[in-house]
C-alpha cells in the first residue's frame, strides 16, 4: 500500500511534460510536420528546435532561439540531416524518411546538451 501511495504522489508532484525519450521523439515529429505544412521545409530550416524544462520539444522561427530558457536548443541548419531534408523538399520527394532522421539528430542533440533528458527512459 504504501508503494502505490508512494508512486501516486511521484506522478501527482512531478513537472508535467513528456515521460519518455520516445514521446520526445513523437512530440517532435509532430512539431515538424506541423512546421512543415504550415511553413514550409525552408521556414523550418531556418528555425530552431528547443527542449523546455518540460521536456517538451518547441519550434522558434529564429535561427538561435528565443530568449527563454531551455534544456537544449538545437538550430536546425546546422544538423547535417537538414541539407538532405532541403534538397528533398525542392525536389518534391516524399519527406517522411528526412523527418525521421531530422528526430533522430534532435535527440542524439538534446542526449549530448541535456542531462536530464539522458536520464528519461
Amino acid at each position: 500500500m504504501r508503494l502505490m501511495t508512494r508512486k501516486l504522489l511521484t506522478r501527482l508532484l512531478a513537472a508535467p511534460g513528456m515521460g519518455t525519450q520516445h514521446g520526445v521523439a513523437e512530440r517532435a515529429a509532430h512539431v515538424i510536420d506541423k512546421v512543415i505544412f504550415d511553413m514550409g521545409v525552408e521556414r523550418l530550416l531556418q528555425g530552431t528546435m528547443q527542449l523546455d524544462w518540460r521536456l517538451r520539444p518547441c519550434f522558434h522561427g529564429c535561427p538561435e532561439g528565443a530568449a527563454r530558457a531551455s534544456l537544449a536548443t538545437v538550430v536546425l541548419a546546422r544538423l547535417s540531416e537538414a541539407a538532405a531534408l532541403g534538397a528533398a523538399g525542392e525536389r518534391g520527394a516524399p519527406l517522411q524518411p528526412y523527418t525521421s532522421a531530422i528526430v533522430d539528430a534532435l535527440l542524439r542533440e538534446f542526449r549530448a546538451q541535456s542531462p536530464r533528458f539522458r536520464t528519461l527512459p
